[in-house]
């Protein structure tokens, strides 16, 4: 699950972003997008990579409303608030788009009910919470990865992430995976440059996103976009390692 924050100040998110991570899912806060938003500059294509759209309560009910505009029939929206709407301005919300409502004091157990709640009201969205459905992926529609076009280091990164898909690992583990050690100066730069090259080969494929996210403080992790997107089983970890 990707949820976005929209917000004029992305340190007021600070303890919700920790609840959402603390319940393994992907979040990104930012104000840039806000504004590219509300000035029609930003392309659809890339938010629809977020499954919800959480409008922070430093957000006016008139920007709110410029966002419904533009998105509150594509996305899952939940309004952040310091208290529960009267029953009559609820409803004129929600008639505008926004589906859920959350409060700045929310627990950590009320809010992975509250998006599970969601989930559950609205059968017809798609397994994960509040995303809109999508066409049903067949396992024959995903591709395999491009190994030719993958150095050794490379598949070795790649086999590694995989391989601890459940939880970001530190620059350091990935370099005791790869070379052994994790004291070498170089091995941190190598580092870097293969993520990047690795990053580029995957895009070029046609990957349309990011598929290796860095979780800033816990290191790289393989996004759910990168499994949708590749035939991942035990033959292909095998090709992956011989380079076969």
């Amino acid at each position: 699950m990707q949820v976005l924050i929209l917000t004029h100040n992305i340190l007021v998110e600070r303890p919700l972003v920790e609840k959402l991570q603390r319940l393994n899912i992907e979040v990104l806060s930012s104000a840039k997008l806000l504004t590219m938003l509300q000035t029609k500059q930003v392309p659809l294509e890339v938010l629809s990579f977020f499954d919800v759209l959480i409008v922070s309560e430093t957000i006016s009910d008139q920007e709110l409303t410029i966002i419904l505009e533009e998105v509150g029939e594509k996305f899952t929206i939940i309004r952040q608030t310091d208290r529960t709407p009267q029953k009559e301005e609820k409803m004129d919300w929600e008639t505008k788009g926004v589906d859920e409502w959350l409060l700045e004091d929310e627990t950590l157990s009320g809010l992975r009910e509250k998006l599970a709640e969601k989930t559950l009201k609205e059968s017809v969205y798609s397994i994960g919470f509040g995303m809109r459905p999508q066409p049903e992926e067949k396992e024959e529609e995903k591709r395999a990865i491009p190994l030719w076009n993958l150095t050794r280091s490379e598949r070795e990164m790649l086999s590694t992430l995989i391989s601890t898909k459940d939880a970001p690992i530190s620059r350091n583990d990935l370099a005791v995976k790869i070379w052994g050690d994790s004291d070498s100066a170089s091995h941190m730069t190598r580092l870097s440059t293969i993520i990047k090259h690795l990053r580029n080969k995957l895009k070029i494929d046609g990957v349309e996103y990011d598929v290796i996210r860095t979780n800033w403080g816990e290191g790289y992790q393989l996004s759910k976009v990168f499994f949708d997107h590749y035939i991942v089983d035990d033959r292909i970890m095998d090709e992956i390692k011989t380079g076969n």
